[in-house]
């Protein structure tokens, strides 16, 4: 009798070895009927252990409806599995990507585990639509309340911007307060961010000069005094025209 938990299925796959083929097409059969059924609980273990089986090689896309259904659940630890499946399968071709514009909306102005999770997941497998929809959005989170959180968007934002570039104007001035941000953890996120995005096109950031000297010139930091000297160096590497 097939065991609904991810613990019985990795028992399975090694007292299977002979004949594991047959033994995760069963498996994979379960699977399908258990995320056809209302019961979020059970319906999360299915994608669990579908998460687990598409680490192994095994097409995960059939469920990438129901791996959304399961990241809109009210219960954390479900809604962690959902984000987990998605942030490994997902990819900016998805197509169901469309319908987590408003659901990433609403865990982003959730509680802070829940906005902690959506901007992991988000940096993952954002869209340029995604991307354009949400930039509104996290360019206010830059001023939360919390450090943490205001760290992870501006590491989130990396991956928007190069997925919307129009978003790059929009957030800068925003941004660069965070280059002046009393957590050191914000400041250091916000001068990578800025060094690998100076790598396109160094001189559309000149205007941080003054807070990068600031940095150089006060802080202790020496993985942060090494990044504000790599972006001084390409921003100087390129003349204007």
């Amino acid at each position: 009798m097939w065991e609904r938990t991810l613990q019985d299925l990795i028992r399975g796959l090694r007292a299977n070895k002979t004949d594991e083929r047959k033994f995760i097409q069963q498996a994979i059969e379960e699977i399908r009927k258990e995320v056809r059924g209302k019961d979020m609980e059970l319906k999360a273990g299915a994608i669990l252990k579908m998460t687990f089986l598409d680490m192994l090689g095994h097409d995960l896309t059939w469920a990438n409806f129901n791996i959304i259904e399961v990241m809109s659940s009210q219960k954390y630890h479900l809604k962690t599995i959902g984000y987990l499946a998605a942030s490994q399968s997902f990819s900016e071709h998805t197509d169901v990507l469309m319908l987590t514009t408003n659901l990433l909306k609403k865990d982003l102005s959730s509680n802070p585990a829940d906005v902690a999770l959506a901007l992991n997941g988000l940096s993952h497998f954002v869209t340029s639509d995604l991307a354009r929809d949400l930039t509104q959005e996290l360019n206010a989170m830059l001023n939360h309340s919390r450090s943490y959180i205001r760290k992870r968007v501006v590491l989130a934002l990396f991956k928007v911007i190069q997925q919307h570039p129009d978003a790059l104007p929009y957030c800068l001035p925003r941004l660069k307060e965070k280059l002046e941000d009393p957590d050191l953890s914000v400041v250091s996120s916000t001068v990578n961010l800025f060094c690998e995005l100076s790598r396109r096109n160094p001189q559309d950031f000149l205007i941080l000069a003054p807070p990068l000297f600031h940095i150089l010139t006060t802080s202790s930091n020496n993985w942060m005094l090494i990044k504000v000297i790599k972006l001084a160096g390409q921003e100087a590497a390129r003349p204007n025209h």
